[in-house]
């Protein structure tokens, strides 16, 4: 709503708001008072009243974009002072990155070999073959008179395989421990000692 008009001139009749001056850009009162002018002129005209500009804050308050704090574009940055480092000091306190309850480390402790895995194919003796529906089984004793029941792929030691077992020997596959063949094998056989 538009307030009376006057039949008065321009300037008179009008109170003065008593308070300091703020002709200063950084002021808000010529912001406010530039929106108000706006509205009075709007009602002024008879007509449908234009929109008031959106106000804006004054230059001096806004910080720019490219300056830290709003200082101005063409000053230096103020230099940053540097922070030491931090540093841990333990002073008789547990350390802080170290988890509370430790977790248990378990050292694998090399068994001692035994039955089969201990021997070598030299130590052992073939005392007889028997067999039954799925093939031939060999018989041989170890050096302590152990005796254990071969079959084809059993393991003997680290290294030698039962590839055979015929009626009257047994066939070991032994891996070579060369340098220059790492991966060759050779052959070797036990016989059964026929009865005198």
């Amino acid at each position: 709503m538009c307030p009376p008009r006057s039949n008065r001139g321009p300037g008179v009749g009008r109170r003065r708001v008593p308070g300091p001056r703020s002709s200063s850009v950084g002021g808000w009162r010529p912001a406010v008072v530039g929106a108000l002018a706006l509205a009075l002129a709007g009602c002024s005209g008879g007509g449908t009243p234009s929109p008031t500009p959106p106000v804006k804050p004054p230059a001096a308050a806004a910080a720019k974009p490219g300056t830290p704090g709003g200082a101005p574009a063409g000053a230096a940055p103020a230099p940053k002072a540097e922070e030491a480092p931090y540093v841990y000091e333990a002073k008789g306190r547990r350390d802080p990155f170290r988890p509370l309850i430790a977790p248990r480390v378990v050292e694998a402790k090399a068994r001692p070999k035994t039955g089969l895995a201990a021997l070598e194919v030299s130590e052992l003796k073939l005392s007889g073959i028997v067999w039954d529906r799925r093939g031939f089984l060999a018989l041989v004793e170890a050096p302590n008179g152990a005796g254990y029941v071969l079959r084809v792929n059993d393991i003997v030691g680290e290294s030698a395989r039962v590839s055979n077992i015929t009626p009257e020997t047994v066939t070991f596959e032994v891996k070579a421990a060369t340098v220059r063949e790492p991966g060759a094998t050779r052959l070797v056989q036990l016989r059964l000692r026929k009865e005198e």
